[in-house]
Order: C-alpha cells, then sequence, then structure tokens
C-alpha cells in the first residue's frame, strides 16, 4: 500500500506545486519551480529522459537504479521520508477549514512567513504562487486548508488532502513569532480528527529535526525515496 501514500503526495504536487504526468513506466512532476520537478521510474527498465535533473526513487521502481544514474552524471541528494502514524479517538475541539478568499490569503501569508526570506531570490514569485494556491484549493472538496490566528493575526496553518482512505498533511507553518505556543500541534490533532477511520501520512526529509518531532509524536517510516540530481 506504499503506492497509495504517493499517490496522496503526487496529488498534492499536482495541486499546490505544478503537474504531474503518469505513465505505466514512470512518473513525472514538473514543479512551478525546479525544486519540485522530479522523474519516478516504476519498473527496472525504464527509460531515463535525456534532460531530466531530478529523478527519485521508490520501492518499487525496481533494482539498479543507483548504478544507472551514477554512470549517466546523477548525484545523491536528499532522501524523502514518508510517514505514517495510526489515528486513535481524537479529544479537543475541531478547527474550522478555511472558508472565504480572506483567510485563504491569510494562509499563504503565513506560508510565506514561515518559508521565505524578505529579499531572497523569487521572493514576490513564491508568495504570489502561495497566495493563488491557496485561492485556488481552499473550496476543493478532497482538502481542508486550516488557519490559526492569535489576537486575530494570522499565525500558523496546515492542509489535508484526501485520496481514498488516505489522508495527507501539508502546509504545516508557524509564524516564527507564533512558535513554541502548541499551535502546530492543535492543527495536527485536526488532521488526525479528518483522518479518523483512515490512514495519516506526511513526508519529511530524512535526519531533518521535522523528523525526529514527528517519530516522537507517533509517527512511523513507511518508505524511503532517495533523490539523484545532476550536479
Amino acid at each position: 500500500m506504499d503506492e497509495a501514500l504517493l499517490d496522496n503526495h503526487l496529488a498534492f504536487l499536482a495541486a499546490h506545486r505544478g503537474e504531474v504526468r503518469r505513465s505505466a513506466a514512470a512518473v513525472e512532476v514538473i514543479g512551478e519551480s525546479e525544486e519540485f520537478s522530479a522523474w519516478i521510474p516504476l519498473s527496472a527498465d525504464a527509460m531515463l529522459p535525456e534532460r531530466v535533473g531530478c529523478v527519485r526513487l521508490v520501492p518499487w521502481s525496481g533494482a539498479g537504479w543507483e548504478a544507472r544514474l551514477a554512470a549517466a552524471g546523477f548525484e545523491p541528494a536528499e532522501v524523502l521520508v514518508h510517514l505514517e502514524a495510526s489515528v486513535g479517538a481524537v479529544l479537543g475541539e475541531p478547527v474550522a477549514p478555511v472558508d472565504s478568499d480572506e483567510d485563504a490569503l491569510a494562509f499563504a501569508e503565513v506560508q510565506s512567513a514561515a518559508f521565505l526570506e524578505v529579499g531572497e531570490p523569487d521572493y514576490d514569485w513564491w508568495q504570489k504562487m502561495f497566495a493563488d494556491r491557496a485561492l485556488q484549493n481552499y473550496r476543493a472538496p478532497d482538502q481542508s486548508l486550516y488557519l490559526l490566528r492569535v489576537n486575530g493575526a494570522p499565525a500558523s496553518t496546515t492542509l489535508v488532502l484526501r485520496t481514498g482512505p488516505i489522508t495527507g498533511i501539508y502546509a504545516v507553518a508557524t509564524k516564527p513569532q507564533y512558535r513554541t505556543q502548541g499551535l502546530a500541534t492543535k492543527l495536527l490533532t485536526q488532521a488526525q480528527r479528518d483522518a479518523a477511520g483512515g490512514r495519516l501520512t506526511l513526508q519529511v526529509i530524512a535526519g531533518s529535526d521535522a523528523e525526529r518531532l514527528y517519530l516522537k509524536l507517533g509517527f512511523r517510516p513507511a518508505f524511503r525515496s532517495p533523490h539523484f540530481r545532476r550536479p
């Protein structure tokens, strides 16, 4: 069932980060930003495209890919770990999903404050992309965007995306001045509530602080997805 976890992640990428093209041999992710673009082989004998800059492997990609990629000039890069948690009884008050353009834009504001540095390259592009995607997706029936405010100010976000029995957690973010106040924990509890009766998943970089945090919260590795990039 690892394929179902990947399908959920690909659905998020298609909705929020670019385009996903599937075939029997491979999945191609064409990101709005190059960092999200990748080619994922689904068999050992899939033909490697000439102009691909990032290849991402999954357990069912088949054997021999590491050697093939090294011979083609690729180098090992980050490893994405797909985590999964069991869902039991959930206590506490529910959080209402975003239901207006105003709150969707506030959701995007938190994303920008948490993930971007003012003055960095493409800051304006990312800020607009976050806003456009939030406005595009908050009404989608397979998604729920969540926003917490502190004294009226947008402070913390997450979103969940549902594909069959899988509920994926994405866009976990808190503005720096509101961190360590339990806001993200409250939103993760809402994600557990959304996943009741199904499966809950998310993805983190192997060895990161985020991975250590989610392992402490009861998530367990489902599979690893190593990336290989051309230098």
